[in-house]
């Protein structure tokens, strides 16, 4: 059994980035007993940026008492987290950003991760647009998670061309997202 969470930050739930993640979670339930959460920011009441006030450097724990707090305990407990963003701006949408910002709360006073090693991240980088840089999003968002604590599970990009090329017609993407999914079915807990 795999404890997964998966982090959406798109702000459309059926998004290009939604969907993937739907499909990730889709392999990873199959028939295990995988036990799955689910975040979407943009539903949360109460949500704060990062306030750099150090208060986790002497709690070990992010201070501020808002929405975010229960999704940084599950990735404490996660075995693997999918973070999922849409691609603003030629960057993570700020939903993504501010989880992430938040996340620097797994970094002890000399930037040393306080996670449990082995967990698993798998990332997801989507956009409408050709032009968008995504294997430059991609790497810097990898070295963050890497940097916060994480292995990467693996990296999907993929940009939908203002429509043209929706997810849902892509069925080897489709069928990669699941495979991830199901080999989580497989991975040892942390």
């Amino acid at each position: 059994m795999s404890n997964i969470v998966a982090i959406s930050c798109s702000p459309r739930p059926n998004g290009s980035s939604a969907q993937i993640t739907d499909a990730f979670l889709d392999g990873a339930m199959g028939l295990s007993t995988n036990l799955v959460t689910l975040h979407r920011p943009v539903k949360f009441k109460s949500i704060q940026d990062c306030h750099r006030c150090m208060g986790c450097k002497s709690s070990g724990k992010c201070v501020i008492d808002d929405d975010i707090r229960e999704v940084l305990d599950d990735i404490k407990t996660a075995d693997c987290v999918v973070f999922s963003t849409p691609v603003y701006f030629e960057g993570p949408n700020a939903l993504y950003k501010m989880v992430e910002d938040r996340m620097y709360s797994f970094l002890d006073v000399n930037k040393v991760s306080t996670l449990e090693p082995g967990k698993k991240a798998l990332l997801i980088i989507t956009s409408c647009y050709p032009e968008s840089d995504l294997d430059r999003v991609a790497e810097t968002l990898s070295n963050n998670l890497k940097t916060i604590g994480f292995e990467m599970l693996d990296v999907i990009t993929y940009c939908d061309n203002y429509g043209e090329n929706p997810v849902s017609k892509n069925e080897e993407l489709i069928h990669r997202a699941k495979s991830l999914g199901r080999k989580m079915r497989n991975t040892p807990t942390v």
